[in-house]
């Protein structure tokens, strides 16, 4: 009985492989024309890409352009609150008590302290 079983097996195999496999057939490339639709849909789509990549880099440019316009107000406004800054200094130092009794003694001017009066704003 196995020697029956392996000779089907055998005779299916072989059945199998005495079979004619069907062949592919090469197919020719058949080169098909554009319709007009076609090629006018790919020029609108060609001049449409072309107009985004042209505002694309003009916006860059703009943009690059105003970025460096901005970074030198921000050091012009850098340099006019340091200019503030030192000038508050100054004032401070000018109107200090100290400086204004050394200026009265230069000139020979005398204060009286019940004749001062002292006003921060």
């Amino acid at each position: 009985m196995i020697k029956v079983v392996s000779n089907t097996a055998r005779e299916l195999s072989n059945g199998q492989a005495t079979r004619p496999a069907q062949q592919a057939h090469p197919v020719g490339v058949v080169k098909v024309a554009w319709s007009p639709f076609e090629r006018s849909l790919m020029f609108v789509g060609s001049i449409v890409t072309l107009c985004l990549v042209i505002t694309l880099l003009s916006t860059k440019v703009t943009m690059n352009s105003r970025q460096h316009h901005l970074q030198d107000l921000q050091n012009q406004i850098t340099r006019v609150k340091n200019s503030n800054t030192s000038a508050h200094q100054e004032i401070a130092e000018l109107t200090s008590q100290s400086n204004l009794k050394a200026a009265a003694h230069k000139y020979g001017l005398s204060d009286k302290i019940s004749n001062v009066r002292n006003i921060n704003k």
